[in-house]
């Protein structure tokens, strides 16, 4: 799918069948589709654990962090579809993460 045809936040099942030990069963995201970036994410995962990444967070120990993906939001979701979700969804799971930086970890 193409950048201008996302949303703004949208969540995505594991695009497997099968979800693999430790991987997420829920993935959500807030993009810049301007900058052509992920702003925030959010993983919910099949235990009830909910984990979460900004831009913000990986840059808080000074380090730049144009994007939490590391493609253009073109080729970033690969075949799966988006499925649209608003503001208030987005922030109460939000609130409910536990903040897990992956790129700029010490």
């Amino acid at each position: 799918m193409k950048s201008s045809e996302l949303p703004i936040r949208f969540r995505l099942p594991w695009p497997d069948t099968e979800i693999p030990a430790g991987e997420p069963s829920w993935l959500y995201y807030e993009i810049d589709k301007e900058k052509d970036a992920v702003r925030r994410s959010i993983e919910v995962f099949p235990d009830g654990r909910i984990t979460r990444n900004s831009i913000e967070i990986e840059e808080r120990d000074g380090r730049p962090c144009p994007s939490l993906i590391d493609v253009s939001l073109d080729e970033g979701f690969g075949d799966g579809e988006p499925l649209a979700m608003s503001l208030d969804e987005f922030e109460d799971l939000w609130r409910q993460g536990v903040d897990t930086p992956f790129w700029n970890v010490r």
